[in-house]
């Protein structure tokens, strides 16, 4: 959870001395480097095939997936800079594999007017973050509708991953617990220069980490592949490293489709990372759809200002659970600020399947965050991980600062924490952020010479796609670089977040369409598909996602007595309803006669048909939860899990109904024991799934 509020901001700051002495005063903006005649003279172009490094976390079959090494110099405007190697994967088109010819799904009527066959012309996709690895592209892409008839490459940016990463312990480096915010903005600080002082130390080029250099890598691999054209799929950090590929490699571009648009001339604005602006952009929005909608209206009337009251509630008081895994928090406490508690929402506006969910989450965290509750929090602290990831920090910090990210999101978040002074201090501080553009000279890593960035100018084809509910990367982002794209269109997907090209299902078919045939009026009917988010109301709460999480986080071995006792009662249920449904059906084969019971055998069946449609209706409660996210878990379910609790205290009195009747049938008469036997077990077993139920917080109250 430590790392909630960085993946927003992309460097969260604050103050450190440095530890090693400055040797001279590098100037702001760095000055305009002499360039060579050829800056790929010493390019090899050399590439080796080599085993995917996630070959054991992916699942794909030989010749889905390919991957590669590409080895380039690390700063091509230093003559004697060092090569480093760049990963890069290759997701093979799915055209013409037999097992993929009949599905169908309602994505496909999107398809129609595309030609049959696999296409020569490739998709290089551009990765976001920056400092995303490759592996979370890879995995995403694997079923995406692009893939129908294209190959889709994909480079493992410099500094990511097994493309050199020069950091790999960062975030895990020296873990400590500090008590306050500005404490851990500060701590966030150390992380950057303890990364550029062991990065230099190990000699590497931190200059070399930049969007213009990122540029080349990109030329550099495609004239390694020996394409003389491919198209362009950038999103987020992506689509700045599209209009920078434009300046270096036009010629190389057939089309290019950018989505979740950042300017490249990004600190040329005060607007572009205006964070909070944009946040509470999409509240405005989501308490709209909410006012259209009766029961949303009537159960979450003030989305945002709910929200807001909840930060308002941790400001200068944190929120301190007692934390078991020492490794991780060695003081043995975990502390939320104001960050999580602001940015957890955030995060569920980036993927339009979590709208749904989102008013409900907003209130049910609010509360939570407000009573302080120690189990919510405590598994929270206990699935936030000790930092590891394969995300590129030193990259990103390298590239914030060298393409002049972070003096804008300084001057950007001065005017949030005015415009909007709740929203506005959940990320940062206005010390942390001036601190910020500091260490980038101070590391030496100045903004690199502004005309670099100037606003990109071209007629090369291309689609600028945006979601109208993008919470980082806004339709105003997109708009500010459609002077500079003469042969442009603009496509807005209503009622998406962030990055709808990969999210939606039917884009793939839009992006094969527009790339076959890039000068014509492209065909928007999978943008005119998309649909008002029908929202959750009121969402059915329940608290045994973070129950069960808590334990587990303390003891796993005592998830044993739930799980058996769960398990148990389940198990019973369903030959109960197995044996009780198809005897009759067995006897009258046999022509038996039923042991004479009274109702007992029929309220057995009762409470083993109720007992399993409340595991049915809670059970698809939590599939259709978890398709929408699975973080939506720990707070709650959709509305209707409602039903399936209340057929859970239903089956309980069934099955206690199932026990009197069976003792008294036998009370009165002489039954066979077995028949006896099971009875008692199914109304045993219906109660102790509706106790369970009850004690685990899944009731209908």
């Amino acid at each position: 959870m430590k790392s909630v509020a960085a993946h927003i901001t992309l460097m969260l700051v604050a103050a450190a001395p440095l530890s090693f002495a400055q040797e001279e005063v590098i100037q702001e903006e760095a000055p305009a480097v002499e360039l060579t005649a050829d800056l790929f003279a010493r390019d090899s172009y050399r590439i080796d095939s080599i085993v995917c490094p996630f070959k054991d976390d992916i699942d794909y079959e030989p010749g889905d997936i390919e991957c590669g090494l590409l080895q380039v110099p690390e700063n091509r405007e230093n003559p004697d800079s060092r090569f480093i190697e760049l990963h890069f994967v290759k997701l093979n088109s799915r055209w013409g594999k037999d097992e993929d010819e009949d599905e169908e799904d309602e994505a496909d009527k999107y398809a129609e007017g595309l030609a049959d066959g696999r296409r020569e012309d490739p998709v290089i996709y551009l990765t976001g973050g920056p400092g995303a690895p490759v592996s979370y592209y890879v995995d995403r892409f694997i079923d995406h509708t692009l893939l129908d008839h294209r190959d889709l490459y994909i480079l493992e940016q410099r500094g990511i991953g097994s493309s050199d990463d020069f950091c790999p312990f960062y975030g895990a480096r020296n873990p400590s617990d500090l008590a306050t915010f500005e404490e851990n903005l500060e701590a966030a600080n150390n992380q950057i220069a303890v990364c550029a002082n062991k990065a230099r130390i190990a000699g590497v080029d931190l200059t070399g980490y930049n969007t213009i250099e990122n540029a080349r890598d990109v030329k550099a691999l495609r004239r390694a592949l020996e394409f003389e054209q491919w198209n362009v799929w950038g999103i987020s950090y992506g689509s700045i490293l599209g209009q920078a590929y434009v300046k270096e490699d036009a010629e190389g571009i057939r089309a290019m489709a950018l989505d979740a648009i950042m300017p490249l001339s990004i600190a040329a604005s005060d607007e572009y990372w205006r964070i909070a602006r944009w946040y509470d952009r999409d509240l405005k929005k989501m308490q709209e759809i909410c006012d259209r909608q009766p029961d949303c209206a009537r159960h979450y009337p003030d989305i945002g200002g709910r929200l807001r009251q909840a930060i308002q509630s941790v400001v200068d008081n944190p929120i301190v659970v007692d934390a078991k895994d020492t490794e991780v928090y060695p003081s043995g406490k975990a502390y939320f600020f104001q960050d999580i508690v602001g940015m957890l929402p955030f995060m569920f506006l980036y993927e339009q399947d979590n709208y749904p969910g989102i008013p409900g989450l907003i209130y049910v965290w609010a509360d939570a965050v407000e009573r302080r509750d120690e189990t919510l929090f405590k598994a929270l602290a206990s699935v936030s991980g000790a930092g590891y990831s394969d995300f590129g920090n030193g990259m990103r910090n390298a590239i914030m600062c060298l393409d002049g990210d972070v003096q804008s999101m300084e001057r950007a978040s001065r005017q949030d924490r005015i415009d909007y002074p709740v929203l506005g201090k959940v990320i940062n501080t206005a010390e942390s952020l001036a601190r910020a553009t500091a260490l980038c000279t101070e590391l030496g890593m100045p903004m690199r010479p502004k005309e670099e960035f100037l606003p990109t100018q071209t007629d090369v084809p291309a689609l600028i796609i945006v979601g109208d509910m993008d919470p980082i990367t806004p339709p105003p982002n997109a708009k500010a670089i459609l002077p500079g794209f003469s042969n442009a269109t603009y496509v807005e997907f209503p009622f998406a977040g962030h990055g709808p090209s990969r999210s939606v299902e039917c884009a793939g078919h839009m992006l094969n369409k527009f790339y076959d045939n890039p000068t014509a009026d492209p065909d928007l009917g999978c943008v005119k598909s998309m649909e008002e988010p029908q929202i959750w109301a009121p969402m059915y709460t329940t608290n045994i996602g973070p129950r069960l999480l808590a334990v587990y986080a303390e003891d796993k071995k005592k998830l044993a007595l739930p799980a058996a006792w769960a398990g148990s009662s389940i198990l019973i249920l369903l030959i109960a309803f197995l044996v009780l449904s198809f005897a009759p059906l067995t006897r009258w084969i046999d022509k038996r006669q039923a042991a004479s019971v009274g109702r007992a055998r029929g309220f057995a069946w009762l409470s083993a048909t109720v007992s399993m449609a409340a595991i049915g209706v809670i059970g698809g409660a939590v599939a259709v939860t978890a398709e929408a996210s699975e973080m939506l878990l720990v707070i709650g379910l959709v509305p209707w899990a409602k039903y399936g609790a209340w057929l859970g205290l239903l089956a309980g009195v069934l099955g206690l109904v199932t026990l009197l009747t069976t003792v008294n049938a036998r009370r009165h008469g002489s039954l066979p024991i077995g028949t006896v036997l099971g009875l008692l077990l199914t109304g045993t077993a219906a109660i102790g799934l509706s106790s369970f139920m009850l004690m685990w917080g899944l009731g209908p109250f």
